[in-house]
């Protein structure tokens, strides 16, 4: 009997002391639960909230709990790990801590008030706050759990967008920081959206149809121009040849160089205008193997930019790597470019791209990439059908 005595007791024990870890967190959801009404009015207030259904509202506002903090008190820090709260404050003033590096001690960042929200970025990224977030006064937050967090961004399109836009936000504030340090090594003019027209500093080389093959490459010679432009009479693109199509030429043997240059020009050869921008000219290139770009206005040929033009600007050569890709003899060789990968992507932000020319850019890269895999696995094992 003693014995099941004891067991009671502990079980009454342990009651106590769950109890006792939970009574704030009781506490302040029995708070908001007990002021639905004016806690939606205060959301109703701020955005996105006030443009969120109001079923979807009503869910946030029941899964939150009140939380005071202090002056000075931490609400969150990088040291507590991955986020697991999502925060609005509902009266007071957080403000955002770092180290500071030069002078030692910390600075203040940001400054969050009434209606404002925290940390986005930390909690879409699975990660913890880079900076540390204090009550700089009496302050009462809206704690919201990760869990509800997630269930109510799949709910509502209102809140997911506002908090992808607020993510979005964020990096185009590093890109920002990121490209004023390239302006100020590089210049405004290395950018990847540089108009097309811009780096097309010299009249294109022509020839037409009929122009013999050996005085079309003595003209490219000359010139000093890796391809030359075959033209009718109204300036129109018809064809192109280059030292690529030069080096085939050879290689096939080919001994009448009195031949038309018609017969070994590259026909219909892509083009662009004078105003698209640098970045199409390097996704056009990527994606068809090619390095030169016609420039075209009213259907005449105004320009060309060649790969050396454009990745003399830019210092990002996506061609090349593009090409070591697709020729690349090993898997293992595939492996050492992930590197060169990401070194690509850093460049790239630093000269202007955005977050969709970036994702474009990689998954033009990984194309190649998953292509020559394939062609090398069914070189050394051989077609499985």
């Amino acid at each position: 009997m003693a014995e099941r005595s004891d067991n009671n007791n502990s079980k009454k024990t342990a009651v106590i002391v769950m109890s006792k870890a939970d009574a704030f967190t009781q506490a302040g959801k029995t708070a908001v639960l007990q002021n639905i009404q004016g806690t939606l009015q205060f959301l109703q207030r701020f955005p996105p909230f006030n443009q969120m259904e109001h079923a979807h509202l009503a869910y946030l506002v029941e899964q939150c709990q009140l939380r005071f903090y202090g002056p000075g008190e931490s609400i969150i820090k990088p040291a507590d790990g991955p986020v697991e709260h999502f925060y609005i404050v509902k009266q007071g003033r957080v403000v955002g801590e770092r180290p500071h590096t030069a002078k030692g001690g910390t600075e203040t960042t940001f400054e969050i008030t009434t209606g404002e929200c925290f940390p986005l970025a930390a909690l879409l990224g699975e990660r913890a706050t880079r900076t540390e977030h204090l009550a700089a006064e009496d302050t009462f937050c809206l704690q919201l759990n990760k869990l509800a967090f997630i269930k109510l961004f799949a709910l509502s399109n209102t809140f997911r967008d506002f908090a992808l836009r607020g993510v979005s936000s964020l990096l185009d504030q590093v890109n920002q920081q990121v490209q004023q340090k390239a302006v100020e090594t590089l210049g405004t003019q290395y950018s990847l959206n540089t108009r097309l027209g811009e780096l097309a500093m010299r009249h294109p080389v022509t020839c037409s149809p009929a122009t013999p093959l050996r005085e079309a490459v003595t003209l490219m010679h000359e010139q000093q121009v890796g391809s030359i432009v075959i033209v009718n009479e109204q300036k129109a693109p018809l064809g192109i040849f280059t030292l690529r199509d030069l080096r085939q030429v050879v290689a096939d043997g080919t001994s009448d160089f009195s031949e038309d240059i018609e017969r070994h020009m590259t026909q219909a050869p892509f083009f662009l205008t004078p105003d698209h921008s640098a970045f199409d000219a390097a996704i056009a290139m990527t994606e068809r193997h090619i390095a030169h770009v016609c420039l075209v206005k009213d259907q005449r040929l105004c320009g060309v930019v060649s790969e050396r033009d454009l990745f003399s600007l830019q210092r990002v050569d996506l061609v090349h790597l593009a090409r070591t890709i697709r020729s690349a003899q090993r898997v293992e060789n595939l492996v050492a470019l992930r590197g060169e990968i990401g070194q690509l992507v850093e460049r790239m932000l630093a000269h202007g791209a955005s977050s969709t020319q970036i994702t474009h850019i990689i998954t033009l890269l990984n194309d190649h990439t998953v292509c020559r895999v394939i062609e090398l696995t069914l070189a050394e094992k051989g077609d499985p059908v």
